[in-house]
């Protein structure tokens, strides 16, 4: 184990929310089945509501050159020592982790659910470049100590994506825990506008703030991209590919609930995920795209008639 990751062990000890209790090292399987496989799963911290009805299992993956290996030794944990529904697997990945592991191990999260799994992924310190996650794991613990980093922030986010926000008949709602839900929202409503159902759901809504992928340079209200719905029940969920906000749940939310207000969605996105906030009118090469997009869409969008805001994933991710 890296130094960071056990900097942030000692940092979620240290910080433990009040009505908590926060363990390193905690083993997910028995001495029996342990010994029986050959392997002994750990969480890297364990948090513990007081009550005992709520349990987060943390693994933080700061450069792991297959972090999907710990998704799959919880996954198989489940199949002989099933998690209760009480308890949520939930992995923590940073920028120094590759695009193609870090995206293989957040599809791996919706197999983990398919299995009737508790999981999500999320990104660990996202404003920080691969290349100081990469200094910042080589430094001493005590040059780490003498830093800023927030680990405060590193909980309340793992927390965040972990709670669901609301219930519908068929789901449980949360927040976006990993930008790739991001990117697959925004593909999914821009997709779906091609439909004549897909209109006709979405109606004529007004919208100030944007998400923005420049690899499509497509663009999508940023509230739609911020929610991600779970099926509550795993037998029955959709096919993976599609297990993303859709416009028939979308438009079944009561807009009056606070918990899916669009303010808490884009400062979600920004404050919690690192995406970059900007003005359209700041950035002629955002805004030239922009004003390409919304034409095709016009008919459906209502801008705020604020300044019009746009958010982009950090530039490591792209």
């Amino acid at each position: 184990m890296g130094v960071l990751a056990k900097y942030l062990q000692d940092s979620f000890i240290e910080l433990c929310p009040s009505g908590w209790t926060c363990r390193r090292e905690v083993q997910v399987l028995d001495s029996r089945l342990a010994k029986l496989f050959g392997y002994a799963p750990a969480a890297d911290v364990l948090l513990e509501r007081a009550d005992g009805e709520r349990k987060l299992w943390i693994e933080f993956e700061v450069s792991r050159a297959d972090p999907v290996a710990n998704h799959a030794k919880f996954a198989t944990a489940h199949l002989f020592q099933p998690q209760r529904p009480t308890e949520s697997f939930v992995s923590m990945v940073s920028s120094h982790v590759t695009r193609g592991r870090r995206n293989l191990a957040a599809n791996t999260i919706f197999l983990m659910r398919h299995i009737g799994m508790s999981a999500f992924q999320t990104t660990l310190f996202p404003s920080l470049p691969p290349a100081e996650i990469h200094r910042l794991n080589h430094l001493s613990r005590q040059q780490l100590a003498e830093l800023t980093l927030d680990a405060h922030w590193e909980i309340e986010r793992a927390m965040q994506v972990s709670e669901p926000l609301g219930m519908t008949d068929k789901h449980r709602i949360f927040f976006v825990g990993d930008l790739l839900e991001v990117i697959c929202n925004l593909q999914y409503w821009n997709r779906s506008v091609l439909t004549q159902t897909g209109r006709e759901l979405w109606g004529r809504r007004r919208v100030r703030y944007f998400v923005f992928d420049p690899k499509t340079n497509l663009f999508a209200p940023s509230k739609f991209c911020a929610y991600r719905p779970i099926h509550s029940d795993s037998a029955s969920a959709p096919s993976i590919p599609t297990a993303n906000m859709t416009m028939e749940l979308y438009a079944s939310l009561d807009e009056s609930d606070p918990r899916f207000d669009g303010n808490r969605a884009w400062r979600h996105l920004h404050e919690h995920l690192g995406m970059r906030l900007l003005a359209v009118a700041e950035s002629p090469a955002i805004s030239a795209l922009f004003e390409k997009w919304i034409e095709g869409v016009r008919d459906m969008v209502q801008l705020d008639g604020r300044a019009t805001q746009v958010l982009s994933p950090p530039e490591w991710f792209e």
